[in-house]
């Protein structure tokens, strides 16, 4: 039998750790010396050897006492769980691997000093990580050969316009730092190069086919159902604001 830190230094566990995993209930020393320390032996080495094993692959402590305070733990149970916990352990690698790709694309944009404030920043990581639900809100919500401009773009093309959307901010930051007013053509070129990002994605005879009906789908969904951070500040907002009115204005005024 070994004391607790004898246990630890022959298992490479801290006597922390197992003092944690006693008060979990999950290794409990079978004996104690006339002191009244712990003492343990094959038994608890067994027991540990089986958590860290569940631990690898991927089990939580809490599944682990679950399991070890059943009567019998046959591998029979124990198989019907395997598939569940594949499961969540493929969620977790995408995870990582999304999280990861999105490491690297932010690093991508710093080193190449693109312009980024923590607006800018939030909005492109939502967008990154809740990628699939933007893809089938717009499947839900508008008409498939609308929605697939938008779902079938592959991931590089998606980096290119998200460049692009970024420089358009970076342009805005400029103009509204320099106090360029609305109806400056500058200013007005925004609106352009934002409508001419648009035209990337869907071809302008098709928007001509389908504009009013694309319209008033989107008005008919529920504008609770996505909810994204915008890469505008309130400011910048109003600042378009004021661009498109006097685009319009203008517009009106030609005719």
């Amino acid at each position: 039998m070994y004391t607790i830190g004898e246990f630890g230094a022959k298992t490479g566990f801290s006597t922390r750790t197992l003092r944690f995993y006693e008060e979990l209930g999950i290794l409990y020393p079978s004996k104690r010396n006339e002191s009244g320390h712990r003492l343990y032996g094959l038994e608890e080495l067994a027991t540990l050897q089986r958590i860290q094993s569940l631990k690898f692959i991927g089990y939580s402590l809490q599944e682990i006492k679950e399991m070890l305070d059943k009567e019998e733990i046959t591998l029979e149970n124990f198989a019907d769980s395997l598939p569940v916990q594949r499961k969540v352990l493929v969620h977790k690698r995408e995870e990582i691997d999304s999280a990861i790709a999105a490491i690297d694309q932010v690093q991508e944009l710093l080193d190449d000093d693109f312009p980024l404030d923590w607006t800018v920043l939030t909005s492109l990581l939502h967008g990154m990580e809740f990628e699939e639900e933007q893809k089938a809100w717009m499947q839900e919500h508008f008409p498939d050969d609308f929605a697939s401009f938008f779902t079938d773009i592959s991931k590089e093309e998606r980096k290119k316009l998200d460049r692009e959307w970024l420089s358009i901010l970076a342009d805005v930051k400029k103009l509204m730092r320099e106090n360029i007013p609305p109806h400056a053509q500058e200013a007005q070129q925004v609106l352009y190069d934002i409508n001419e990002l648009f035209l990337k994605m869907v071809p302008e005879n098709v928007i001509v086919e389908n504009i009013d009906k694309w319209e008033k789908q989107l008005e008919s969904a529920e504008a609770d159902d996505f909810i994204a951070p915008t890469f505008w500040s309130k400011e910048e907002e109003a600042y378009m604001e004021d661009i498109a009115k006097v685009m319009e204005e203008n517009y009106k005024e030609e005719k």
